[in-house]
């Protein structure tokens, strides 16, 4: 009898050694739950915080971006790689954009024609790093299209004068003074400078005569007119440019870009529905008519001076017409499209201007309306 009672004893304490056991398995694997169920969730709030990141730098509607804001100096594949140090240290990186223990960055980022917005997020605890995004990349495209400047009809940045009777449709304004005469059944908005200021962008480089140096306290016309250096490098180096300073209208295929490193001559023709670029670091002369072919309403031919641009004779011109200088008209003409001045713009004669943003040479294209099209 006392044997079975000690037979008894044992199996109870195996029994509850054998309990025990369980219990200690079940209190390890609660707590190995526990420490992945806050591993996830450190992990996956590091991952929304790249996310959060990244629509900081959006910005309403895209309203946080724009085509300068893109760092180039690194590709796409040395960010991907980066750990959170190494994105944290990059010289064009965001402040922090989340709160509390998580911490985000983004980064934007071209890489060739392809735009980014690069984010990263980490889950920091009394200065440790708890959990670390991988780098998460929003595709950014910007839908390219005429830039306003060529669209909205006759622009100058000093003054505008039309000696004779003039019909005009769309956009007048100069930053100086107009003087234009208007015969009934003009539509035309006719502003300047006592009326407001219009930014005017031009071609080349600013001229050493416009001192911008007091341009913040008392401006002055020339004080806003902004100008791109680059422009003519870029078509200097435009590969299968065709490199002359005299060229027949009619002679040219769409697509082509005619590049004169000095003064261009021009004689006229049918660009039809042909898309041409035209380019001369110094004056071109307009000789004859640029006439569309049928097509009034494209707008294909785009001319770019460094100095100054003159039409001559009585014709028809269709184009977009951008000089550093003045444009002039010698004659009476008809004119579609939209001209930009730095200087003047200037008609000895009547003219008749019809303003036309049917623009379709991608040389006046600049990007715009920004969208997300792909997450990495």
């Amino acid at each position: 009898m006392r044997q079975e009672r000690g037979a008894a004893l044992v199996v109870v304490l195996s029994m509850l050694s054998g309990a025990l056991m369980l219990g200690l398995s079940g209190i390890q694997s609660s707590l190995i739950d526990e420490r992945l169920a806050g591993n996830y969730k450190a992990a996956a709030e590091a991952q929304m915080g790249a996310e959060k990141a990244i629509s900081t730098g959006w910005g309403e509607n895209g309203s946080g971006v724009s085509v300068s804001d893109f760092d180039t100096t690194r590709t796409l594949a040395e960010v991907e790689a980066y750990s959170w140090a190494e994105f944290t240290a990059l010289g064009n990186i965001s402040a922090n954009a989340c709160s509390g223990n998580i911490a985000c960055h983004y980064y934007p980022l071209r890489d060739g024609s392809d735009y980014f917005i690069a984010g990263m997020g980490a889950v920091v605890s009394e200065g440790s790093l708890v959990a670390v995004s991988h780098p998460v990349l929003a595709r950014v495209e910007f839908t390219p299209g005429p830039n306003p400047a060529f669209t909205n009809g006759l622009l100058s940045a000093d003054y505008i004068l039309v000696t004779g009777q003039s019909t005009v449709m769309g956009n007048v304004h100069s930053n100086g003074t107009v003087d234009i005469s208007l015969q009934s059944g003009s539509e035309a908005t006719v502003t300047q400078g006592t009326d407001q200021m219009v930014e005017v962008p031009l071609p080349g480089e600013r001229p050493d005569g416009e001192d911008t140096s007091t341009c913040e306290e008392h401006p002055e016309p020339h004080c806003y007119k902004s100008y791109d250096p680059t422009v003519f490098d870029e078509y200097r180096e435009r590969e299968g440019a065709i490199n002359t300073c005299s060229i027949d209208i009619d002679a040219l295929d769409d697509g082509d870009t005619i590049f004169c490193d000095g003064d261009l001559e021009v004689q006229g023709g049918s660009v039809e529905d042909n898309r041409v670029t035209l380019v001369a670091t110094g004056n071109v002369s307009m000789n004859g008519a640029s006439s569309s072919g049928g097509t009034g309403s494209d707008i294909g031919l785009f001319v770019i001076a460094g100095q100054d641009i003159e039409f001559n004779g009585n014709t028809d011109n269709y184009g977009v017409f951008w000089a550093g200088g003045y444009v002039r008209q010698n004659g009476n003409s008809s004119l579609y499209g939209a001209i930009v001045a730095g200087t003047y713009i200037r008609s000895n004669g009547g003219i008749d201007f019809i303003s036309l943003d049917s623009v379709t040479n991608p040389d006046t294209f600049i990007p715009a309306n920004p969208r997300i099209v792909a997450w990495h």
